[in-house]
């Protein structure tokens, strides 16, 4: 196993960061903003649920993996609120009420919810950050990205291949149950995926501008299209192989490939950069 790291790099974003962050993709470079929009509140609630689920753990060795696993996420949100500074975001305003209705939704969740609720939340995020993030990794190189936003995506998804593990473990050592996990993360990754969108929808709506400079309706289609693809190649079947009964994060390979970018931002976090 790829022991769980935990770096504090700092990255460099310009004061003003086009919202396009995905050269020539406006619309998927929305949804990628939704989703790091999202994390300065997901992240918090997956730390509070953790926090809850150690004063039931008494193995030492998984208590350390749910420290470690708590400190990566904490670098996470603290550097995606960073980054979700940079963009522009004065431009959208129904950004703010979307976050606090977002925030509002997982204080309920860790207020109303059971542990066993929560823990399987947990791992239907996890299940789909790891396939995206191999999904990621995967198309690495194949397209043209502004370098900080390359360097946030690819560090905080070998990241989440370290801890790919862990809230399977807690929630399987403490509860167990396929059927309700399976269900529960369905809810999970509709719940943050329907945020994305929303996120996406407002953004794009603000500026008829945007749909003109990018080849309008038509280039619109064509890039969805493109995007559809993609994802039902390379990401779905990722995510179904999750739902499986007999699935184990713990069958996934940590690559050669995987451990070299791993070393790289060790590197890059103790030369405090």
């Amino acid at each position: 196993m790829q022991p769980i790291t935990v770096r504090r790099p700092r990255f460099e974003y310009p004061d003003q960061l086009d919202p396009v962050i995905i050269p020539g993709e406006p619309e998927e470079s929305c949804v990628f903003v939704g989703l790091s929009l999202l994390l300065p509140y997901l992240e918090p609630y997956l730390i509070r649920t953790m926090k809850e689920a150690k004063a039931k753990i008494s193995d030492p060795e998984l208590l350390e993996e749910v420290k470690r696993f708590s400190a990566q996420e904490g670098q996470h949100y603290r550097e995606h609120r960073r980054f979700n500074a940079a963009i522009r975001m004065q431009e959208f305003p129904e950004l703010a009420a979307l976050e606090e209705g977002l925030e509002r939704d997982y204080q309920r969740l860790s207020r109303s919810r059971s542990l066993r609720f929560n823990l399987a939340y947990a791992e239907g995020f996890e299940a789909m950050t790891t396939a995206t993030a191999l999904f990621l990794l995967e198309q690495h190189g194949s397209r043209a990205l502004a370098p900080e936003v390359e360097q946030l995506m690819l560090w905080h998804a070998i990241e989440e291949l370290e801890h790919r593990t862990v809230a399977f473990d807690v929630y399987e050592r403490l509860y167990g149950g396929y059927a309700y996990r399976l269900l529960v993360g369905w809810y999970a990754q509709g719940h943050l995926l329907w945020f994305a969108a929303r996120v996406a929808r407002h953004m794009l709506s603000v500026d008829p501008g945007w749909l003109a400079a990018y080849g309008g309706p038509a280039g619109r289609r064509r890039r969805v299209l493109r995007l559809m693809g993609r994802t039902l190649r390379g990401l779905a079947p990722r995510v179904v192989r999750a739902y499986m009964p007999w699935y184990r994060p713990h069958r996934i390979e940590f690559t050669v490939q995987m451990r070299a970018i791993a070393d790289r931002f060790s590197s890059m976090a103790q030369r405090g950069r």
